[in-house]
């Protein structure tokens, strides 16, 4: 605290500087899309040097836009407003996304550190840090005077506390994430278990924010697996966790060790300092001599009482390096409890927290980012209605080409909504066209696995899966009747086979029998006797005429 105070004294008007220009940068961090579209907004409308003016020039060079002939300047100040725009452009489906990508993910409810909650831990890791990295300070840096060992003291405070909070805050969060693997896989064992035919637990990487809704048929332990980071195997993982276990432990042992270290060299230059004095002690050449036996007991009565004190101190001092240590692996797990209810594991998540923000239903995300949407629009149309004012002006006095005159009167029918709404057609036809490959994909692998191969494949693999459930007997009996069946069915197919080979003398006879049956007479039905009488009747009749 006094090299703070000395600093803050002695360099008053440096440290107030660089305390401004930090909190200068995390206001711009925190508020950059509003700083940002100020700052367009007033480059573009600066006199003379501003980005309005110098556009205003080139009013001649013609591009064409989705079908459309704008000017070049036109089409570069709607896109410098357009990233802006595209920034607020959101509608309550987005709200839904996000809601719907938290909420399969289990990740509804939780929000990233504030930067107080930051600032808090890091503050109480450095006033731990500096507890122990001033006595380490001695020995880093030996033979230093006071001053540089308290300035070294805070650099070693400061790079301890840096380490420590990112591993104890990465460690939490790789915690986290382990637990919504293994809540996975519990979901994953218990269906596999009600049903065998249930796939392998494998992510589907195509899922994101703008996709959230594609995976709605699936199981919920899919729906998690689909948005977080795993390995290949589907298991948790513990490297960040074993790293700052490592370090937490180091770091705990080695500062109780040195601070004991210390302890016993202050004991030993007291004792130093004691026996030194007693040698150079002056004493007066007239006095008479104590007694021997008083000058042995009087020494042995200080030794005694100079052990005592020291093992007194020695105890209390352990006591004390041992209750810092316990309280800075206390302090550690705090940090790691901290990013473990903080942060997200889901690849998007974060994303969908922000969008949602502080709005507590779509109508009121709805209703807020339209207004923004229109401050944009009307703010980007005042810059390109006056852009095209201005070329006017120019072309009317400088310009003589009947085409470029034509564009400039027909400057009404370009403005910064019809840009982005070309924009956006552009977009949805290219949205489409990627729906479609994935659909013919996922159509074509659908294709592949209905093919026989893939019938007789799942069969086998059916099989398998009920021959690991079969006891010996089952099993013994099952492969008796498939011996039985194939050789049933061999029987038969050589039979049918032999029945279908002709010699030669069957196949002359059956020749025969076929052109006897082409050049016999049909055979006679029988009549009834209505037909007989009809047939009698016609015959009568034809005698007759």
């Amino acid at each position: 605290m006094d090299l703070v105070s000395t600093l803050f004294n002695e360099y008053r008007a440096l440290v107030s500087l660089l305390l401004s220009l930090m909190v200068l940068v995390v206001v711009m961090t925190i508020w950059w899309d509003k700083v940002s579209f100020w700052w367009l907004n007033m480059w573009y409308a600066f006199p003379l040097i501003g980005k309005e003016s110098r556009l205003a020039k080139d009013y001649e060079t013609q591009v064409k836009i989705y079908d459309k002939d704008w000017l070049n300047t036109e089409v570069a100040l709607c896109t410098d407003f357009a990233a802006h725009y595209e920034k607020v452009n959101k509608d309550e489906e987005l709200f839904s996304k996000s809601q719907d990508y938290l909420g399969k993910v289990t990740e509804n409810g939780r929000n990233n550190l504030h930067i107080l909650g930051w600032i808090l831990i890091a503050a109480l890791v450095f006033v731990e840090a500096m507890g122990f990295s001033y006595v380490l300070s001695g020995f880093t840096i030996p033979g230093a005077s006071e001053k540089l060992q308290q300035q070294g003291a805070v650099g070693i405070a400061f790079i301890i506390s840096v380490l420590l909070v990112g591993l104890t805050h990465f460690t939490g969060h790789e915690l986290h994430a382990n637990s919504l693997i293994k809540k996975a896989k519990v979901w994953w064992k218990n269906a596999k278990n009600r049903d065998k035919a249930t796939p392998e637990l494998a992510p589907n990487t195509r899922i994101n924010l703008d996709k959230t809704f594609d995976d709605d048929d699936e199981p919920q332990y899919k729906q998690v697996i689909n948005r977080i980071s795993t390995n290949a195997e589907v298991k948790p993982r513990y490297f960040i966790t074993t790293i700052t276990a490592i370090a937490i432990i180091v770091i705990a042992v080695l500062a109780t060790y040195v601070r004991g270290q210390v302890l016993e060299k202050m004991h030993i230059d007291e004792v130093m300092i004691k026996t030194s004095g007693e040698m150079y002690q002056t004493q007066d050449p007239y006095a008479e001599a104590p007694p021997a036996f008083l000058v042995a007991e009087a020494k042995s009565a200080d030794d005694k009482a100079g052990g005592d004190i020291w093992e007194r101190e020695q105890k209390g001092g352990w006591g004390t390096f041992i209750f810092l240590a316990f309280l800075f692996v206390l302090l550690q797990i705090f940090g790691i409890l901290i990013g473990f209810k903080t942060g997200f594991a889901g690849k998007h998540s974060k994303d969908a927290r922000k969008e949602i923000g502080n709005f507590k239903s779509e109508r009121e995300f709805k209703t807020h980012y339209s207004r923004l949407k229109q401050q944009v629009a009307r703010v980007a149309q005042k810059r390109l209605t006056n852009l095209q004012q201005r070329m006017n002006q120019k072309a009317e006095i400088n310009c003589q080409d009947p085409k470029v005159l034509q564009v400039l009167e027909a400057c009404g029918d370009r403005s910064f909504l019809m840009y982005m709404e070309d924009l956006g057609n552009a977009e949805n036809r290219y949205d489409q066209s990627v729906r479609l490959r994935e659909h013919q994909t996922l159509a074509s692998h659908q294709a592949m696995k209905n093919t026989p191969a893939a019938a007789e494949k799942a069969a086998v693999a059916k099989v398998v899966d009920d021959v690991v459930t079969e006891s010996p007997e089952q099993m013994e009996a099952r492969l008796k009747a498939e011996l039985i069946a194939d050789a049933a069915a061999k029987q038969a197919a050589e039979a049918k086979a032999a029945a279908q080979i002709e010699t030669p003398e069957q196949a002359e006879q059956r020749i025969r029998q076929e052109l006897l049956a082409e050049m016999a007479p049909p055979p006679k039905v029988a009549e009834t006797e209505e037909q007989m009488r009809d047939r009698l009747r016609k015959e009568l009749l034809g005698e007759l005429s």
